[in-house]
């Protein structure tokens, strides 16, 4: 019957578009405004909205699902989506053991898991190897697959969304992915050499011309709000509709594996009683839906377990939430702010509010062995390469990523079901932000400041003071000429006669100075004849925090040395001692040049989509990070392409897969 049902909902959907051109439709069926952005003469292709399965399910939560088809004839399947990774996977009923009813799942857990994949049935499979997954393996997920190529295509029927053949594909067996995944990554997988990289998913719709730039949009959708609002998906643009614009730009990384990393620079937990303030230590985090937690430094973790008496598990490694807590939690009602910017110190931030409802999840078998519960969301790792705000996160945060730019923005997600959907197409090339600004700000955005005329009593009022401030420069400069007419001339120094044959005799120090006192109406003091220069505060340059880019940083506090004269006057020349026009060596100016620090690299080193060099990527191994920047070592030496290919381990499943 709900089959029957959605063949009905799509046939409608396409009668509909055929008969008004220049629309489109959500996952409810209603019309959705198509903004084309023109520049010149271009017109861009429209965005491609991806529908979701209109199911709520999962062993970690209850997410919003969304439909592929793969193989030919093509089967449905409902995956999740990952942004960190550029394949899809679909878990594969011919391995032993999928079901692992050793842990309580159910022995027909095939539709439970999306659906199951038989690549024997599809004519359009094509065989590849054996290999680990690889995703995520440093935060103890694991699972292998059976790669290949087939036919792929988003949404139920081939009305709803585009298909592409000869696709990386791989029928996993894993217990730490439940469901198979479609990544929206732009970077190509390399299967069997370095030489021979497959094109994902999302490069794919930009090179046959399916959308116009290499960007998605996407949030997780929330169970809890409203009648529940399903996650949204689109590719080549955004929905206008669906969050808070603002203006903070965020920079991706170098780093193919971690590249949408933020800052967060605090976290604050708001109920009646006030503030409580559990992070306040600035630290990058990657934004990564392949996995529901949030991964936090363990002093947070231990800030939350107090704020809200959470307790953890330690056979499962979860924070259980029992009835008790829950209560006492509901009673409290806490709202949680993640601030977030794209360095850990100067520029923009913008604050993510998650409320208690997006913490209270639920966790089943395999998760748990043999038992359901309630769990609060959270994991604790004194790693600092591996902070992720996960799918907990993403419930409340719209994130829409533009890789050629290499930038990316993450908004507050606005719940209006009576809002109209409001699609909007982005450009291969955003336009670049003005000099001091923070970044241009999120898509549609006004300007945060604008200029402002003063007031009539404003303008009286600086005129006002301005009279005032002249009449008291006045009064000061009467005074003092009337002082100097008072003051008596001083007498004059009597001439030093010089005796042919004589020696002369050591002036007092005093006449020494006036001799040297000014040169070229320069002052210049010297004790004993020896020329002293005082230590001058230099100019640096101080950089200017950039919306895409990352500046050269100047040295704190570096000033040019100061060479001491030693030389006694009586035994400098006329010309060495300064006496005559000019400076002469016995007054040396310092150096203004700023000198470049150690610090982030300059703009030369600015990542660009097209660079055919990268970090090294194919061994999988994630690179060791120091507190002072996202973009790590690797980035000090090379930079990154989203066409760099990536190539895991091969392996074999150990009598896991049936003949």
């Amino acid at each position: 019957m709900r089959t029957l049902r959605k063949k009905l909902f799509y046939s409608l959907v396409l009668l509909d578009s055929v008969r008004c051109s220049g629309t489109s439709y959500n996952e409810d069926g209603l019309e959705v405004e198509l903004e084309k952005r023109d520049a010149g003469n271009t017109t861009w292709a429209a965005p491609i909205i991806a529908v979701p399965s209109q199911h709520w399910e999962g062993v970690d939560g209850n997410w919003s699902t969304f439909e592929i088809r793969v193989g030919t004839p093509a089967n449905v399947f409902r995956v999740l989506l990952v942004t960190s990774w550029q394949e899809t996977w679909v878990v594969w009923g011919s391995a032993t053991g999928h079901c692992n009813v050793s842990a309580g799942v159910s022995p027909d857990c095939g539709e439970a898991r999306g659906g199951l994949f038989d690549n024997n049935t599809s004519s359009t499979w094509e065989n590849g190897q054996e290999q680990f997954l690889g995703l995520n393996e440093a935060l103890g997920y694991d699972g292998e697959g059976q790669y290949g190529f087939d036919t792929v295509g988003i949404g139920y029927t081939n009305d709803t969304g585009p298909t592409l053949t000869h696709q990386v594909v791989s029928a996993i067996f894993s217990n730490s992915y439940w469901f198979g995944i479609l990544g929206l990554g732009f970077q190509p997988s390399n299967l069997t050499g370095y030489g021979d990289p497959q094109a994902s998913f999302s490069d794919t719709l930009f090179s046959n011309g399916s959308i116009s730039s290499k960007s998605w949009s996407y949030t997780a959708g929330a169970y809890y709000r409203l009648k529940s609002v399903y996650g949204n998906l689109i590719f080549g643009g955004y929905d206008a509709s669906r969050f808070m614009p603002n203006k903070v730009v965020f920079t991706m990384t170098g780093d193919n594996l971690r590249d949408i990393v933020v800052t967060i620079r605090n976290i604050t937990a708001t109920t009646e009683q006030g503030n409580t303030t559990l992070m306040s230590t600035p630290e990058f985090a990657f934004i990564d839906s392949a996995v529901p937690e949030l991964w936090l430094p363990v002093a947070v973790c231990q800030q939350f377990e107090k704020a809200f008496g959470l307790t953890l598990d330690q056979a499962s490694g979860l924070y259980l939430v029992n009835d008790t807590t829950h209560q006492n939690l509901m009673n409290m009602n806490p709202s949680i702010t993640f601030t977030l910017a794209n360095q850990k110190s100067g520029g923009s931030t913008i604050d993510i509010v998650l409320p208690y409802a997006a913490f209270y999840l639920d966790v089943k078998p395999p998760v748990l062995v043999n038992k359901t519960s309630h769990y609060f969301p959270i994991k604790s790792t004194s790693d600092n390469t591996l902070y992720t705000l996960g799918r907990a996160f993403l419930q409340e945060a719209y994130v829409t990523s533009h890789y050629e730019s290499r930038t990316f923005n993450v908004s507050q997600c606005i719940f209006d079901d009576t809002a109209s959907p409001r699609v909007i197409a982005l450009p291969p090339t955003l336009p670049s932000p003005g000099p001091g600004s923070s970044g241009s700000g999120n898509q549609g955005s006004e300007s945060e400041s604008k200029h402002k005329k003063l007031s009539g009593g404003a303008i009286a009022g600086i005129v006002i003071g301005a009279l005032a401030l002249l009449l008291l420069l006045g009064a000061l400069i009467f005074l003092c000429l009337r002082r100097r007419k008072r003051e008596p001339d001083p007498p004059s120094t009597p001439p030093v006669e010089i005796d042919t044959g004589k020696r002369i005799d050591q002036p007092p120090s005093g006449q020494v100075s006036n001799y040297a006192s000014e040169v070229d109406g320069q002052e210049k003091i010297e004790i004993q004849g020896n020329p002293i220069m005082f230590p001058q505060e230099l100019e640096a340059e101080v950089p200017q925090a950039g919306p895409s880019y990352v500046r050269g940083v100047t040295e704190a506090g570096a000033m040019s040395p100061i060479r001491e004269q030693k030389t006694p006057m009586a035994e400098l020349g006329a010309e060495e001692g300064g006496l005559v026009e000019g400076h002469g060596e016995g007054y040396r100016e310092q150096d203004d040049s700023p000198r470049s620090g150690d610090g982030e690299r300059g703009l030369d080193h600015i990542v660009s989509p097209n660079s055919n060099t990268m970090p090294s990527l194919m061994g999988r191994g994630r690179p060791i990070r120091t507190s002072g920047s996202p973009t790590v070592s690797e980035a000090t030496q090379s930079t990154w392409s989203p066409s760099t290919p990536v190539r895991r381990r091969g392996s074999k499943f150990e009598e896991r897969f049936g003949d």
